[in-house]
């Protein structure tokens, strides 16, 4: 059975911790402007009230914070169940310890209720405001489900869409190659099926960089066969990490997009390099090539569907964290991308 989307964040990060000290604060102050008595100094009454809070909802993200493994696998009504009544069996452990303590710290009257109306009244608020955070949390989680769903129906429509050119020119290089070279062109033909199995592959995961460049070597093959000396390749991966995990079809469409508008119009050819390494924990790739002189007049080389296409992947895997850029400068266009670096250990998601 398929284990369900847990909807509930993660208790023990710090992120999580960092926005509860902000929630606490802002619900004391709020509550202080609601029940502000003039006996007390406003700013003393939002400390202790901010406190308070912050105490059960520290303790509240501990004990859920020891249960994660149960609220991963549960399902959302039962999690949700779980968290409740957690807070609300905080909330009455820290109010007991309140109502004992103030008299120390200058309340003689303790909290100035009795003692029914004051856990009454701090349940009433602890469980109005976290029935209203809870709901919160699975409209969020079902909004990015459905955002999810969508990323990656845009991103299948994206990966169907393959250059027919490089279809065609591949073909016909091969039927040249029949008559003359048959052992060749049944290479060449085997290439290019795996190349077109990977065009067409969904797999909706993300692929090791170095399945990446054996693709992306498969197709220069086919493109050194038609292109002859003219084409001139120089890699440079060695700081690359072969396992870090990036969106399929990354490389290829980049340097198909190279030799189109870079090596192809080009009477004598060109030279594409392909570059690699790992910086402040980011992979970052670069395809280089020469531009023939009529295209280096010209502000941008092609029409940037590729380009496009690859911002969109990456913005569906890597929301707010990948960065494309493009240059241009002393005859050469280049592209780069910049992503986290995530290995092969890492769990990888559906896009």
């Amino acid at each position: 059975m398929k284990t369900p989307e847990a909807f509930l964040p993660d208790f023990c990060s710090l992120t999580t911790a960092f926005m509860l000290i902000l929630g606490s604060l802002l619900l004391a102050f709020v509550l202080a402007l609601a029940d502000f008595s003039p006996r007390y100094d406003f700013l003393t009454e939002v400390g202790l009230r901010g406190l308070f809070i912050a105490w059960i909802a520290w303790l509240s993200a501990a004990l859920l914070c020891a249960m994660r493994r149960w609220l991963g696998a549960w399902r959302a009504f039962r999690a949700g169940a779980a968290a409740f009544a957690t807070v609300l069996l905080v909330t009455l452990a820290v109010g007991g310890v309140a109502q004992a303590g103030l008299a120390r710290i200058g309340y003689p009257e303790g909290t100035g209720l009795e003692p029914w109306a004051f856990y009454g009244r701090i349940l009433a608020i602890s469980a109005l405001v976290t029935l209203a955070w809870l709901r919160h949390q699975y409209v969020q989680s079902r909004w990015r489900s459905q955002i999810r769903a969508e990323s990656i129906a845009r991103l299948d429509a994206l990966q169907a869409r393959v250059q027919p050119h490089f279809l065609f020119n591949s073909l016909n290089t091969i039927a040249s190659l029949i008559r003359k070279e048959p052992a060749t062109a049944e290479e060449l033909l085997l290439d290019l099926a795996e190349v077109f199995r990977a065009i067409l592959k969904k797999t909706g995961k993300l692929v090791p960089l170095s399945e990446e460049i054996a693709l992306t070597r498969q197709y220069l093959g086919i493109e050194q066969y038609r292109l002859g000396p003219r084409l001139k390749v120089a890699w440079d991966m060695r700081q690359a990490p072969g396992d870090a995990l990036l969106p399929p079809l990354s490389l290829q469409p980049l340097v198909e997009n190279a030799i189109r508008y870079g090596i192809e119009p080009a009477l004598n050819g060109g030279k594409i390099e392909i570059q690699g390494r790992l910086a402040r924990g980011s992979l970052v790739l670069s395809i280089l090539n020469s531009l023939p002189e009529e295209v280096v007049r010209r502000s941008r080389p092609g029409n940037g569907v590729a380009l496009e296409n690859l911002q969109a992947r990456l913005e569906s895997c890597f929301p707010n964290r990948a960065r494309l850029y493009t240059s241009q400068a002393d005859g050469r266009y280049q592209v780069r991308i910049v992503i986290p670096y995530q290995g092969a250990g890492h769990e990888n998601p559906p896009r």
